[in-house]
């Protein structure tokens, strides 16, 4: 009977440690992600800062050009106007003084009208660069976004060795799979994915057994999880990729 119990007391200890070393492996992935996120949100605020500063300077620059070509149409049409009066006045009679306004009148207005016409194009030539320079500075922050995500994550891959089992553990949680799991992992992680096999396998409760592999075209962080049903790829480019094309495709449909 003792050893009944004895027997019992052990496999609920290392039931309890694999449901501790689950939880570690989920926080690990969770805090990286995060810091990453934070991170390449940090880059993005900055980034959008001086995009805006160079759009308001171009805009202030626009506004100072409208508002020139307006004086100057304003300024233009004034004087000819009163040159129509002079001309008319000197002439001293009642035709040539209208003749001369209106010929004033006329040439003020038409240089007014073209003035004016410059400035709209002005306005139409900076609404254009305003919204060209606004795809490609949403392009180049998916770009940073992009790399610095990457960067901040295989860091931590680098630091962190546990962390390929993180990404494992996070592929699995969904899967309805029954009979067996294959892992395919690089070289490098061989052998942390080796040691923590119960871990993965306590995880995945359908599954009977789990066989590891290395692929040697693999790097540090890939993973591939092989089963009955077909191939999930949980590796850090995977996900890097399904985000670049996610974000390309929010660009694109705006």
């Amino acid at each position: 009977m003792s050893n009944i119990i004895k027997s019992f007391r052990v496999i609920k200890s290392d039931a309890s440690h694999m449901e501790n070393a689950y939880i570690k492996f989920n926080n690990i992935y969770k805090e990286i992600v995060e810091e990453a996120k934070k991170k390449g949100l940090e880059i993005v605020s900055k980034a959008q800062e001086k995009a805006e500063e160079i759009l308001d300077s171009a805009y202030v620059e626009y506004e100072k050009q409208l508002n020139n070509a307006y004086e100057r149409a304003k300024s233009i049409f004034d004087e000819n106007k009163e040159k129509g009066y002079e001309e008319g006045f000197l002439l001293g009679r009642e035709e040539g003084y209208e003749s001369g306004y209106q010929k004033g009148y006329k040439e003020g207005k038409e240089k007014a009208e073209k003035l004016i016409n410059e400035a709209l194009e002005i306005k139409n030539s900076y609404i254009s660069m305003r919204n060209k320079a606004l795809k490609e500075a949403e392009k180049d922050l998916i770009e940073l976004v992009i790399t610095i995500y990457e960067k901040v994550l295989y860091e931590k891959v680098e630091e962190d060795e546990e962390y390929i089992i993180s990404l494992i553990l996070n592929g699995i949680e969904d899967l309805e799979i029954k009979e067996k799991l294959t892992v395919i992992v690089s070289k490098q992680d061989y052998e942390v994915v080796k040691k923590n096999e119960q871990i993965i396998l306590a995880k995945a409760s359908l599954i009977d057994s789990i066989e590891i592999k290395i692929n040697s075209d693999m790097k540090k962080g890939d993973c591939v999880l092989e089963t009955s049903k077909g191939n999930i790829d949980v590796s850090l480019r995977g996900q890097l990729s399904e985000i670049k094309d996610l974000l390309y495709t929010i660009l694109n449909n705006e």
